[in-house]
């Protein structure tokens, strides 16, 4: 509540006003007041200076007090509007209230002004509060909506407790193909291959959802017209206030480029492991011809020493001759022949 209220006060007798303003300072609140008359003057004041509660006398000479609520409930509806009327005994009236849920206070028991003005007041400003925030709520969820119907990356709809499709958003279309008139009714099992269906995959699924509330998966969907493709799959059981199963939620993702990342990782891995056993094997036993110098290989093949050691090694070779050969060798004479003495 307001550390200071504003106060509306549409009463003729300046008597019963003072009362009135007498009976709330004696409850301690903190308020300031305006009193008026005419249909004119309220009206000015609740556009100029709007009320946080207004007061009313229900039997004014030329204003009616419940003319005066009907021109409140038009310019600040959210205001309360609480009676202090005379009216004693008037059993058709006091019905009226009643009936109107309209707060009143006989001037006779104003000792209750002051707690009915607060209540009123604390009501009235949970009611804005609690507007604001369904407001938001709509707001957010709207926003929401039109995030789910919009993405393309996630494969997002909504089934029932059969698991018949009841919602499609774009990335469910773009990924699987098919519309959403096509597809919503339809039991979410259409999408797996036939064999998951007849080994019941897709009903294991909702039961495990059911019990551990989530339900995670990697598998092959299929596509409109058959294609199969990998996709990660989440089924989320969905319950209401109460507790009660209300349907799922499927969210599917498309890891097809995921699993072909893999499979590439995989090859390489394997090539890598094949390389580093032929780098090994330059550590150990290296069979080699007594007599050509040829290598042979872990498959069995046999290379020329020099290729085998280009393509296992870092090492490259150049020719020279050893002190021991080297007195041996001649240069090149003229007819082409060497001069090495053997």
């Amino acid at each position: 509540m307001k550390r200071e209220m504003n106060i509306l006060n549409l009463e003729d007798d300046i008597e019963d006003a003072e009362l009135i303003e007498r009976e709330l300072r004696k409850a301690d609140m903190r308020f300031r007041i305006k009193r008026v008359v005419t249909q004119e003057a309220f009206l000015l004041a609740l556009q100029e200076d709007p009320p946080d509660v207004i007061l009313s006398d229900h039997g004014l000479p030329v204003f009616n007090g419940f003319e005066a609520l009907t021109v409140a409930k038009t310019e600040c509806p959210d205001v309360p509007f609480i009676f202090v009327t005379g009216l004693m005994g008037e059993e058709k009236e006091i019905d009226t209230f009643e009936r109107g849920a309209i707060e009143y206070v006989l001037k006779s028991r104003l000792s209750r002004l002051a707690p009915v003005v607060r209540r009123a007041v604390r009501e009235s400003e949970e009611r804005v509060e609690r507007r604001k925030q369904e407001q938001v709520l709509r707001e957010s969820e709207q926003c929401f909506r039109a995030l789910v119907a919009g993405v393309k990356d996630y494969a997002i709809c909504m089934l029932d407790r059969q698991g018949r499709m009841s919602s499609w958003n774009a990335g469910a279309e773009w990924i699987k193909g098919y519309p959403a008139h096509e597809i919503i009714g339809r039991h979410f099992s259409c999408l797996y291959p036939p064999e998951a269906v007849a080994c019941g995959l897709p009903e294991r699924a909702l039961a495990r959802a059911i019990v551990e509330g989530r339900v995670e998966e990697e598998g092959q969907l299929l596509r409109k017209g058959g294609a199969r493709f990998w996709a990660n799959v989440i089924i989320t059981a969905l319950r209401d206030q109460q507790g009660e199963l209300s349907g799922f939620a499927l969210v599917t993702r498309d890891i097809r480029a995921r699993k072909q990342a893999e499979a590439e990782r995989e090859r390489l891995i394997q090539e890598l492991q094949a390389a580093i056993s032929d780098v090994k094997s330059l550590s150990g036993l290296l069979p080699i011809c007594a007599s050509c110098k040829k290598i042979r290989d872990y498959r069995g093949q046999w290379h020329p020493l020099e290729v085998y050691l280009r393509e296992h090694s870092d090492a490259t070779l150049t020719h020279e001759f050893c002190l021991e050969c080297a007195p041996y060798i001649q240069p090149v004479n003229s007819s082409g022949y060497c001069g090495c003495q053997t």
